[in-house]
């Protein structure tokens, strides 16, 4: 069976499009717009996720709900080029710091979703990536 698949053209995933894969990697490029609800329930095996770094691409808490061997998300495109353009070198840590933190905190972050709001990894990630966001406007400001 497929593990892994690289769709860099993909602009939406539909509501349970891999849903109960045996995918343990998906990379997706900078085209990606929306992830749907429950895109990935079920994919237990699934380990690692590229998406790129868009705050509300992921619709709804159950998109990675059973997926509890979920353990990386990697950010996609121009996030870093945007870090390395910072001036102080203490900016720049603390911004890798941050970027890093969403791989201690997935592994530990249950894999609900359904009938829960603020938990689960699609939640998590989601906060991680508005966190990031609040710190870049922070520090360019």
């Amino acid at each position: 069976s497929l593990s892994s698949i690289d769709l860099p053209s993909a602009k939406v995933i539909d509501r349970q499009a891999f849903a109960g894969t045996a995918l343990t990697n998906v990379k997706f490029g900078d085209k990606l717009d929306r992830i749907e609800e429950q895109a990935f329930v079920g994919c237990r095996s699934l380990e690692r996720i590229t998406i790129p770094f868009k705050d509300g691409m992921i619709t709804h808490s159950d998109t990675f709900y059973l997926c509890e061997n979920l353990k990386q998300d990697l950010v996609e495109g121009e996030l870093h080029l945007t870090i390395a353009a910072l001036q102080l070198g203490e900016w720049r840590n603390d911004m890798y710091e941050e970027i890093d933190s969403i791989d201690q905190i997935l592994p530990d972050t249950p894999a609900r979703g359904l009938n829960y709001d603020n938990e689960g990894k699609a939640w998590a990630i989601q906060t991680w990536i508005r966190s990031v966001l609040r710190k870049i406007v922070h520090y360019i400001a």
